[in-house]
């Protein structure tokens, strides 16, 4: 008698156990997902301020050829810093723009036809 109840009580123990290591298992790979799916969100909103900036960029070479000179600059603004170098090609201008970030840098091209102002070519270098 008394060893049945040692076995049962050795039962108990060992299903509580496993019960324990299963809901550990559990919360690690949840926590491992959340933790993924922020790092995820964080890059995500990085490219999207990425496509933003580069879609302002785009935008104001264009407008500032209809209505003005392109001219070489350079800005800096929230830890962001913005060389644009333009070079004047005859039937267009030829506008290199390197962004730098904390987080990353990159150079793109564009072309930028002189009479219309429309983007002729956009590549990243």
């Amino acid at each position: 008698m008394k060893s049945l109840l040692m076995n049962r009580r050795g039962s108990i123990l060992q299903i509580v156990l496993i019960v324990f290591m299963l809901l550990t298992l559990a919360l690690s790979i949840t926590s491992f997902y959340i933790l993924q799916s922020a790092t995820q969100l964080h890059s995500i909103s990085l490219l999207l301020k990425q496509k933003n900036l580069e879609i302002f960029l785009v935008k104001y070479y264009s407008d500032t050829v209809q209505n003005d000179i392109l001219l070489s600059d350079n800005y800096s603004f929230n830890d962001n810093e913005v060389i644009s170098t333009v070079d004047d090609l005859g039937n267009y201008y030829e506008v290199t723009t390197f962004v730098q970030t904390k987080q990353m840098q990159y150079s793109f091209l564009v072309w930028v036809e002189v009479d219309t102002g429309a983007i002729l070519k956009f590549e990243y270098v």
